[in-house]
C-alpha cells in the first residue's frame, strides 16, 4: 500500500486536530483560567476528536467507495478507494489528531497560563499554515496563499471560541482572578 495514500487521513486529522484543540483549549482557559481545566479538556476532548475524525473518514470514505464502484468518467470507471485504505486513513486521522491534540496541549505542563494560550496558538497556527503550504506543493498550488488560507482559518476559530469561553466563564461565574 501506498504511504501518500494515508496523506489524506492524516492531513484530515491534522487540520481538524489543529481547529478543534485551540478552540477547545483556548475557550476553556478563557472561560476559567485554569490550567487543570485546560489540560483535561485537551485531553479528553483530542480523544473523543480523534475517535470522531477516525470514525467520520472512514464512513466518508466507505461511502465515497461506494460511489466510486458506480462511477463511470469518460468511458473508464473511476479509481475505488481500496477498504484497506480507508482503514488505513481512519488510522492515520486518529493518530494525527492524538499528537496534534498532545503538542497543542503541552504548553500548558509547561508555562504559566497566559505564555501557555501564546505559545499552544503560535504553534497551532505555524502547524496549520506548514500544512498548507505542504498540501499546496502537492496539488501545484501557491504554498504562501495556501499557508496563510489555513492559518485565517485557524485563526478565525481560536478567536471565535476564546469570545466563546470568556463569555460563557462570565456568565456562569468561572472566572479565577
Amino acid at each position: 500500500m501506498d504511504f501518500l495514500r494515508q496523506l489524506e487521513g492524516a492531513a484530515f486529522g491534522m487540520g481538524d486536530g489543529v481547529i478543534c484543540a485551540l478552540g477547545m483549549i483556548v475557550g476553556t482557559a478563557a472561560a476559567t483560567s485554569d490550567p487543570r481545566a485546560v489540560i483535561m479538556v485537551g485531553l479528553v476532548g483530542g480523544v473523543a476528536d480523534a475517535f470522531g475524525n477516525s470514525i467520520g473518514f472512514y464512513i466518508s470514505q466507505s461511502a465515497e467507495r461506494g460511489v466510486q464502484k458506480n462511477e463511470v468518467r469518460g468511458g473508464k470507471r473511476t479509481r475505488v478507494h481500496t477498504t484497506s485504505e480507508n482503514i488505513m486513513n481512519g488510522v492515520a486521522s486518529f493518530i494525527s489528531t492524538i499528537v496534534i491534540f498532545t503538542i497543542i496541549v503541552a504548553p500548558y505542563l509547561i508555562f504559566p497560563l497566559g505564555t501557555a494560550i501564546w505559545v499552544s496558538f503560535i504553534v497551532g497556527l505555524g502547524m496549520l499554515a506548514l500544512l498548507g503550504a505542504y498540501v499546496a506543493g502537492l496539488s501545484r498550488e501557491n504554498r504562501l496563499t495556501t499557508a496563510l488560507e489555513y492559518a485565517v482559518l485557524g485563526l478565525v476559530g481560536a478567536v471565535v471560541s476564546y469570545l466563546v469561553g470568556y463569555r460563557l466563564g462570565t456568565m456562569l461565574g468561572l472566572q479565577h482572578a
